[in-house]
């Protein structure tokens, strides 16, 4: 009994050894299965935030989705959706609204944008028109009428009709748009089927899900390899027993009980280790994750131990329990079974010793091999101790590549010479907004560049990334190049990466139906190219530019410009001089004849030093100068006065910038500017009478026909419109004016509109310049009316609902940052006009002149980083993985210093006899330290090998099995010369280190205590 119990409880340095490398071991699978689970933990929350996203799919037959629809629960919504020929011979897109459709869906609507759905028309269709107009659609001849102003989550190149409609123009496929919140399993809508109208989110939710299962892997494969040192360390100290046991079975222990007790003492040991391995791998855990947050990473995560992550623990503690049991078991049968007297001793009758000879020949082969064999001998450690050192170093190896691998494919979408312009002060270049025109600046510096927009997507649950480009300049700044097919031609045509191509199973001719990035949308792309490049290039859908814009950033606008130029360039271009600019000319719209005009010039200092300028300011024929002198980044503003001895437009200009002024005669009479020119019969008109600055005339005599009317204090007269349609002629007259006289045509059907206005402030500028836009919208006619203006201008579309009462005027002011006016236009002119009801009541141009300090620009709206723009993004959105990564790393090191420390303690500790004779024999404590060097060496550096070759193939055998793709990246196997150095040598370093640090307690230990053999 007192044997059983020494057996089971009394545990030696080489049983702590033991221990120890089970508890490394243990802290490795523990530490990455809590941190896996608490980022998969996270993951879910991110769902949660995303609450519910309505999903697309396209289904071939609009009959069967429909069937489809009504025998499921699900909340679907089928819109019939075609191609048709219109009578030019294009194919166009024909899409059919339900009549039990919803107005918009909200499930998938946003604060900036709702996604709606177009109204369908009562009879015909809607579709890309400026004004309604009979067409040819699909062989029949149908009325087509302008979109609404409101957007709709199908594209504008669209055409729009009732279901009915679509369904009659032949073969139609359906577009089902799922609204449901998420299936009953748990998961989101769009983890099923489809893509999301709104994929951003997703994206990131899957492809960290994506992250997080592929490094799974590593600690699974991990888990299985530690069955390997777990089984070699247990039957090493299991031999270190064989004397006690030999005396147990030949003094009359059955072998059952032997064995019981056996197993009973490696449940301690390994039960042991696993509870210490999981205090070790949760402190580590907790440890980087501090570690992290202090360095300044974006951590969102904590090592919380929740009851999924518990019961995940002892799972794997049980499995690890289970694997020492079984190496137990391995290792004592032998033991237990047979003659007991010949435990402990080889097949020659010997004990087992670190050295096996190789034959006792005396031919010459054999003399060969005794010597190749005396060569490569370790002196002091048994060669089976390479067979633990190498799984340990494998499992190293395994997490290093795999984190190699996934870092390689999230970090960077581009290749490295490459460079990023983005938003300056954006976090990521996710919010970066900046004007796609840089990209020509840029070129006229000989710099390539590539606007570009990232657009996330989402398909069946797998997220793959979009890039909206030009697939020309895409190609100059990569080396993506077609191998079939061609670049896209359309809106609707995209060219996709080899590499993608076969994630998705995608050929070139199919289509693809997408979602939204950050906006909600339904878009239909043609495969038309497939394109070639290294790295990751190809594991991207391309679009064209404006088809991405819709759903991601905003018409002109991109996420960030690419290049293939140098930080150095970048830095030339924004330290280019930039001096003092005028950016704004502000003075009023209007002066009378011989009145003295002034105009405010305001000046800014664009330069890094102190500016002393003249600015010379040309109005008509007059010429003045003004001087400025200021500092770096200093604004100043100064009048100038000038008179106008005549009447007519004038315009005023200073460095570029312009502002027109109209001169008039104050004894003139008017009409507003858009004025009716055609009335319904028996409609009533309100008839102002002004002068040419808008100054209201009371008292004018208004006629038209015969009948006549008076101006009212107000300035205007009620005037019936005839109820016989010809032509008439309105006049306005009073006594000491210049009258005014206005063709007016009555016919039946004439439209009853409001008249509008456009200004800009001042009318030409350069990028300096910051105009405001002013639109004044009445009502001429003599009844309320309510309509939709909408204000297009190059910065998009500004829409507003106005109540106006019979003669009333409303102005509107549009700063230069709505109206898109701020500094992101190239040199050009640009229309602006007012539009309601399908009509333009007023249009403009405002001109964006070239000036020489337009290059600097980009420095101020602009930040240049070299690398990748995903790469910012990801590290911003996923510090989590970053920590995820590191953490990994670490533990995998821990686990490799205790696997390979314990393994040599025990080769080391088996050869402690031989140690002690040399160090009584008179060696030295730094001989036989360099003995151990090259008995670490000799085992280590093949280790190594076959540790690097195995992760290697098994990483190998995974991407070949299409296993490792993350973001719809498909994992390539890193092999490079500085990761086979890099990792070689650190996993040789770890190794020998180990080696040497357990080998030096032996060396300093006391010979008489080595040569007593104490255990």
């Amino acid at each position: 009994m007192r044997f059983e119990s020494t057996l089971v409880s009394s545990w030696s340095r080489r049983e702590w050894l033991t221990v120890a490398v089970v508890a490394v071991t243990t802290a490795f699978l523990i530490g990455s299965v809590v941190l896996l689970l608490t980022v998969g933990s996270y993951v879910s929350t991110l769902e949660g935030d995303l609450g519910s996203s309505a999903t697309v799919r396209y289904d071939a037959s609009y009959d069967d989705a429909l069937a489809d629809a009504d025998a499921s629960a699900a909340d679907e919504i089928v819109f019939p959706v075609t191609t048709a020929e219109t009578g030019d011979g294009a194919r166009q897109t024909v899409v059919g609204v339900p009549p039990d459709a919803p107005p918009r869906i909200e499930s998938a609507s946003v604060a900036w944008n709702p996604a709606s759905v177009p109204a369908a028309p009562d009879s015909g269709f809607t579709g890309p028109v400026q004004s309604s107009t009979q067409q040819r659609l699909g062989g029949a001849s149908v009325q087509v009428a302008p979109h609404p102003d409101e957007r709709t989550i199908f594209p504008a190149e669209w055409y729009v009709g009732s279901a009915e409609a679509v369904a009659s123009l032949g073969d139609t496929g359906a577009l089902v748009v799922d609204t449901g919140r998420s299936a009953a399993d748990g998961r989101s809508t769009w983890q099923r089927e489809g893509a999301p109208l709104i994929a951003a989110l997703p994206f990131l939710v899957g492809g960290l899900g994506q992250v997080v299962r592929t490094l799974s892997i590593a600690a699974v494969g991990g888990g299985l390899l530690v069955v390997v040192v777990v089984y070699s360390v247990t039957r090493m100290s299991i031999r270190d027993r064989h004397p006690e046991l030999r005396v147990a079975r030949a003094t009359g222990a059955s072998p059952t009980r032997l064995f019981a007790v056996l197993l009973l003492r490696v449940l301690g040991l390994t039960g042991t280790g696993v509870l210490l391995g999981f205090a070790l791998g949760l402190i580590a855990v907790k440890a980087v994750i501090n570690a992290a947050t202090y360095a300044g990473f974006i951590v969102s995560i904590q090592a919380v131990i929740t009851a999924s992550i518990f019961r995940a623990v002892v799972l794997v503690g049980g499995f690890l329990v289970g694997m020492g049991l079984l190496a137990g078991v391995l290792a004592t049968l032998p033991v237990v079974r047979g003659d007991p007297m010949a435990i402990g001793r080889d097949s020659r009758g010997g004990q087992f010793s670190g050295h096996g000879g190789v034959g006792d020949e005396s031919d010459s082969l054999g003399a060969r091999l005794r010597a190749l064999a005396a060569a490569v001998r370790p002196t002091f450690v048994d060669w089976r101790a390479a067979v633990p050192t190498t799984t340990t170093l494998t499992v190293f190896m395994l997490v290093v590549l795999l984190v190699t691998a996934i870092g390689g494919a999230i970090a960077p979408l581009a290749t490295t010479e490459s460079g990023t312009v983005t938003e300056a002060g954006s976090v990521h270049p996710l919010n970066s907004r900046i004007s796609e025109e840089y990209a020509p600046m840029l070129r006229d510096e000989g710099i390539a560049a590539s606007p570009e927009v990232l657009y996330a997507q989402t398909i069946d649950g797998d997220p793959y990334l979009v890039r909206g480009a030009n697939f020309t300049a895409f190609g100059q700044v990569t080396d993506a190049r077609l191998v079939a097919g061609h670049a896209p031609r359309a809106y609707d045509q995209a060219v996709i990466g080899a590499s993608l191509a076969k994630t998705l199973n995608v050929e070139v001719g199919e289509t693809l139906t997408l979602g939204g990035s950050v906006t909600p949308g339904v878009r239909r792309v043609t495969v038309v190219g497939r394109f070639s490049g290294s790295g990751i290039t190809d594991d991207q859908l391309v679009l064209p530019l404006s088809t991405a814009q819709t759903l991601a950033t905003g018409e002109g606008e991109v996420h960030l410009i690419r290049t293939n130029g140098t930080a150095e360039d970048f830095e030339r271009l924004s330290q280019r001089p930039g001096g003092l600019a005028v950016t704004s000319l502000a003075g009023n719209d209007s002066v009378q004849v011989d009145d003295s005009y002034t105009v405010t010039v305001e000046v800014r200092n664009y330069g890094e030093e102190a500016t002393t300028r003249n600015v010379t300011v040309r109005a008509g024929n007059q010429t003045r100068t003004r001087a400025f002198s200021l500092a770096p980044d200093e604004t100043a503003s100064a009048d100038v006065a000038v008179t106008f001895p005549e009447p007519g437009t004038y315009t005023v200009r200073a460095d570029g910038t312009s502002k027109r002024v109209q001169v008039y005669d104050p004894r003139t009479l008017q009409l507003p500017e858009g004025y009716p020119t055609r009335a319904p019969p028996g409609s009533t008109l309100v008839v102002p009478a002004t002068t040419p600055n808008e100054t209201l005339v009371s008292g004018a005599t208004v006629t038209l026909g015969d009948r006549s009317r008076q101006t009212r204090s107000s300035g205007g007269a009620v005037m019936p419109v005839p109820a016989e349609p010809g032509e008439y002629t309105l006049t306005i007259e009073k006594d000491g004016y210049a009258s005014e006289q206005h063709a007016l045509v009555v016919e039946e059907g004439a439209p009853q509109r409001l008249s509008g206005r456009i200004d800009v402030s001042p009318e030409s500028g350069s990028q300096l310049t910051r105009p405001t836009v002013t639109v004044q919208v009445g009502n001429p006619w003599g009844r309320l009316l309510v309509r939709n203006v909408s204000l297009v201008t190059p910065g998009g579309t500004e829409r507003r609902t106005v109540r106006l009462s019979g003669g009333e005027v409303q102005q509107i002011t549009v700063p230069a940052s709505d109206a898109g006016l701020n500094g992101t236009l190239a040199p050009g002119t640009y229309d602006l006009r007012v539009v309601s009801d399908g009509a333009v009541l007023a249009t403009t141009t405002y001109e964006v002149t070239g000036d020489e300090r337009v290059s600097s620009t980009i420095a101020f709206e602009g930040e240049y980083s070299q690398g990748s723009g995903i790469g910012r993004a990801v590290e911003s959105v996923f510090g989590n993985v970053r920590v995820l990564f590191l953490v990994m790393i670490v533990l995998a090191g821990a686990s490799t210093v205790g696997g390979t420390a314990a393994t040599f303690a025990h080769a080391v500790h088996a050869n402690r006899r031989r140690i002690g004779i040399y160090r009584a024999t008179g060696a030295s404590r730094r001989q036989l330290l360099a003995a151990l060097v090259r008995d670490a060496i000799t085992l280590a550096l093949p280790a190594t090998v076959v540790a690097f070759t195995a992760a290697f193939a098994c990483l190998q055998a995974l991407s070949w099995a299409d296993v490792l793709v993350v973001f719809g990246i498909r994992l390539g196997v890193p092999l490079s010369a500085w990761l086979l150095v890099g990792s070689g040598l650190g996993a040789l370093l770890l190794a020998v280190g180990s080696a040497l640090g357990v080998g030096y307690v032996f060396l300093v230990a006391d010979p008489d205590r080595l040569l007593r053999a104490e255990r």
